[in-house]
């Protein structure tokens, strides 16, 4: 739409994860170099935590750019789902075709597979996207799957991708041995402001765009401290700002255009974390306490906490959820059987029915037989009599 107008030869803050946009700052090239360290060096379990729409998908792609065709990559995003299930998509990640659900079946071919490409000198990494979903019964498998090692070497690296929600995850006591098993753990946060601007100009350019003054000074500043660094949604307020300008046959972005985006994007749901209006000293979210208390150790130790318990809530629902889905299936399965039992009975009493049908049958034949039998004896009897009195006369 804006694109020609602009002079770019694509949109620069389109959302998809395109590596080719991807802005390394401070802390992206840490995590970055964290995670080419752990690859290089198999390192075992990985586990990289951000922000919704901080770049860990962007990351990832860029990572997955970089790794060298010795390495065989799987790529799982779809994580709300049983162990079983989960073991057969990595099954297929990999090329593997397997024709059962049965999970110790399952982690026997993946188990195969491992030892092959290790004996072929081949690596092999297994990426989870949006591993905050992942049931704790799931990331037990996850684990299980890397006891499948050599003395020296790992036979798989695993590498977790999520929001914030899975470090707290990580800390509840019962998967305190798959916390055990990360090595490397990086959080991806916002940018910070002096990297707003360049991070704008960086996608700038890449989308083709031959000016840098085409946001004004003042208007970056507030689209930094509306999104607080976040990269999706300053890509959300750039885009929508252009679109707005392009409307507008406008040269410049400045701050009168952001403020309306900004009040429609809010409108929207987009910035409902984002009420309070910019400053130079943004107030802290409505959800931290303002006050002395606000940055109290004690309070932190509190939220961090509720979100165990909330996490272990939601785990909770999830099992008891698929133990519902069992017990209506064993319940199925108990109506089927008394039903093939009633079945089965009826037709025991009809064939003893019959059976008894066919004694009395048999019981009046013999009487019959045996009454004709005795009306014989009586008559030869009778005959017999009658020839012996002749002879006497």
């Amino acid at each position: 739409m804006y694109e020609s107008f602009y002079g770019f030869k694509e949109k620069p803050f389109d959302l998809h994860p395109d590596p080719d946009y991807l802005y390394m700052s401070r802390v992206h090239e840490n995590t970055y170099t964290h995670l080419e360290y752990a690859i290089v060096e198999n390192k075992g379990f990985v586990v990289v935590t951000g922000e919704i729409g901080s770049g860990k998908t962007t990351l990832t792609n860029y990572l997955l750019n970089k790794i060298g065709e010795e390495i065989q990559v799987g790529l799982v995003n779809n994580t709300n789902i049983l162990p079983a299930e989960f073991l057969k998509m990595v099954c297929k990640e990999f090329e593997l075709d397997p024709k059962t659900n049965d999970k110790a079946e399952l982690i026997d071919i993946f188990s195969g597979y491992l030892i092959d490409q290790f004996a072929a000198g081949e690596r092999v990494v297994l990426i989870i996207d949006e591993a905050q979903n992942l049931t704790n019964d799931t990331m037990e498998e996850i684990r299980m799957l890397s006891n499948i090692e050599t003395e020296k070497h790992h036979l798989i690296q695993i590498i977790l991708v999520g929001q914030p929600e899975l470090k707290f995850k990580l800390q509840q006591s019962n998967l305190k041995q798959f916390a055990q098993r990360v090595t490397v753990h990086c959080h991806l946060k916002g940018l910070e402001k002096d990297e707003v601007s360049e991070y704008i100009n960086h996608r700038l350019e890449v989308g083709g765009g031959k000016r840098f003054n085409l946001f004004k000074k003042e208007t970056i500043e507030r689209i930094a401290e509306y999104s607080r660094g976040i990269p999706r949604l300053i890509n959300v307020l750039c885009d929508s700002t252009l679109v707005y300008g392009f409307a507008d046959e406008l040269q410049t972005i400045d701050t009168d255009i952001l403020e309306n985006v900004y009040e429609e994007l809010k409108a929207l749901g987009t910035f409902t974390d984002y009420d309070a209006k910019p400053s130079a000293d943004p107030s802290p979210p409505k959800s931290v306490s303002v006050g002395p208390a606000a940055h109290d150790p004690r309070f932190e130790f509190l939220e961090d906490k509720v979100q165990l318990l909330n996490d272990k809530i939601n785990t909770l629902k999830d099992r008891l959820d698929h133990l519902s889905d069992k017990r209506i299936e064993r319940d199925d399965i108990v109506i089927e059987l008394l039903k093939m039992l009633k079945t089965n009975l009826n037709s025991r009493n009809n064939l003893i029915a019959k059976l008894n049908r066919i004694d009395n049958d048999h019981d009046m034949s013999n009487d019959a037989d045996q009454k004709g039998n005795d009306k014989l004896d009586g008559s030869a009897k009778i005959s017999s009599l009658e020839k012996h009195k002749q002879k006497k006369s």
